[in-house]
């Protein structure tokens, strides 16, 4: 139990955290956009780790079918908006119209968007797992995007396999293969590596396997470690400062440097893809690129280029 004197300091950290003097209060936060830095990060964060969407409280209808997998109800959810739409457009406005409407949708305190809320489902209704897988994949052939953000601007993709709690690789490839972007940075920032190496627990021998064997899947993935955070922390510095603890996290990132050394400059320069059209930086003429319609590996990748870029 926690003493008096944590329960004070606690109590002031809260009070310093909805102090406007330290940067913007939580309510305009959630209508910005940008990437937050030092309390304003905090203050968000604090926010989305104490708050979650309650099934009772939170769903909808809808919600509530997609909560007890009722694949044909959903269905019918879908075909009821599509013919309602297809009444004043044509047939690919209509689907591309319905699918906007599913990737607008938003569940509970911290704004969950479709993928992300079946895959609360997945982890706190692990015996309908091949029901929601489905009905994911439902949502993808009808072409609704899988990059939707919550509140934290975390995707589905990312909290799938970020380790803090979920770890679900086959959902995880379902999202990557429908174009999900495991370098997405979030409002704090940060991408899913940033969650995978904090390890709380080095001891931990089954923790530690996770954040492993998700660490090297986001790399195999293109994953990059060179992505900083809004407070300019990256993972590949995480790694390197638990080297000691946890080896295998930094044998990984060696690894993989290694592997996209060898592919030359015929490669992206963020991801290491050399697959794919690439396209080259207009103002150094040598760093690959994926294309910018594609993955956004330019613009994360800046802040790092920036420093060698000459034209």
């Amino acid at each position: 139990m926690a003493s008096w004197k944590e329960v004070r300091e606690m109590g002031v950290l809260m009070s310093r955290l909805q102090a406007t003097d330290e940067g913007r209060p939580l309510e305009e936060l959630k209508k910005s956009k940008e990437v937050l830095r030092g309390q304003e990060s905090l203050r968000l964060r604090m926010f989305c780790t104490s708050n979650c969407m309650e099934p009772g409280r939170d769903l909808d209808q809808l919600g509530r079918l997609l909560c007890i997998g009722n694949v044909d109800a959903v269905k019918l959810d879908y075909e009821i908006r599509f013919r309602g739409k297809r009444m004043s457009m044509g047939n690919d406005e209509a689907i591309r119209a319905v699918a906007q409407e599913y990737a607008a949708m938003r569940w509970g305190p911290t704004e969950v968007p479709i993928y992300n809320l079946l895959g609360l489902f997945l982890q706190i209704l692990p015996d309908q797992r091949a029901t929601y897988l489905d009905l994911a994949r439902f949502f993808i052939e009808k072409k609704v995007p899988v990059d939707g953000t919550d509140l934290s601007g975390t995707t589905a993709l990312s909290h799938t396999f970020s380790t803090k709690p979920a770890f679900d690789l086959e959902y995880a490839k379902i999202l990557y293969d429908a174009g999900g972007d495991v370098n997405h940075r979030n409002r704090y920032g940060g991408i899913v590596a940033h969650e995978i190496v904090q390890i709380y627990l080095p001891n931990d021998k089954e923790i530690v396997r996770k954040a492993t064997q998700a660490l090297e899947w986001f790399l195999s993935h293109g994953g990059n470690l060179d992505i900083a955070d809004g407070d300019g922390m990256t993972p590949r510095f995480m790694c390197e400062r638990l080297a000691t603890r946890i080896p295998a996290l930094k044998r990984l990132a060696d690894k993989e440097d290694e592997k996209r050394r060898q592919k030359g400059d015929l490669r992206c320069a963020l991801c290491g893809r050399v697959e794919g059209e690439l396209l080259k930086c207009s103002r150094c003429k040598k760093a690959n690129y994926c294309n910018p319609a594609v993955r956004a590996c330019q613009k994360l990748d800046w802040p790092h280029h920036k420093k060698t870029c000459k034209a």
